[in-house]
């Protein structure tokens, strides 16, 4: 079966990204057929993102994968990261059309070990501050604490502040719940405020009733 697909997907249009560790993408997957994700030059490690919106499946010989959405949403976000820890942010749009393959080239041909830390590159630091949020255990140097305070945001949007971090950069994670009869479309300038470096929406589009997890991370220390 694995094989079929391969033989299949090879011949289609290829998405070719190009981008430094830690850039965020941008590329269309398929509804209903598997794409294909691979890294140039490297085999890819890990994929992972909101639980439930997509399945993942990795191609063993190749070090590649195919994710297909598990659901009707019309995006979703996905970290993928290869076997030289170097990780990029996927903002994939998900489209009624045919698979075809994406294709992640580096613009580092080598990325060492990250450790965290002032000695941290900036944009990489802030990155590393997301995944604890997201997941905790891909991070342990950074402590996350839960909480659960209802912050006031929008009307009709339920704004639940879930869990928080300290240090070089300051984190925080949100729950968003669309609480309306409409359709709701996040944009992600609306929650930058003084001292925002960085803002990631899990799921931009929320349907009435639908869930995202949205991470905040400040410059240094934040009240």
């Amino acid at each position: 079966m694995t094989l079929a697909l391969t033989s299949s997907l090879d011949v289609l249009a290829t998405q070719n990204l190009q981008g430094e560790p830690d850039d965020t993408l941008h590329a269309v997957i398929s509804r209903s057929d598997p794409t294909l994700i691979r890294v140039d030059g490297h085999r890819i490690s890990n994929i992972y993102g909101t639980e439930g919106e997509f399945t993942a499946t990795p191609e063993g010989q190749t070090g590649a994968a195919y994710i297909k959405p598990a659901g009707d949403k019309n995006s979703i976000s996905i970290f993928v990261t290869d076997e030289a820890n170097q990780t990029w942010q996927l903002l994939l749009s998900v489209s009624d059309t045919p698979a075809d393959t994406i294709v992640i080239a580096s613009d580092k041909k080598t990325v060492s070990e990250p450790v965290f830390g002032r000695d941290m590159e900036r944009n990489r630091a802030i990155k590393y501050m997301v995944l604890a949020l997201r997941s905790p255990d891909q991070a342990p140097e950074i402590e996350v604490r839960a909480t659960n305070q209802i912050v006031p945001l929008w009307t009709n949007a339920l704004f639940v502040l879930t869990g928080t971090t300290q240090g070089q950069y300051s984190g925080e994670k949100y729950r968003l719940t669309n609480t309306s009869g409409r359709q709701m479309i996040i944009d992600e300038r609306e929650l930058y405020r003084k001292g925002v470096v960085a803002v990631s929406i899990d799921r931009p589009v929320l349907n009435p009733g639908e869930v995202s997890d949205v991470y905040i991370i400040h410059e240094g220390s934040h009240e």
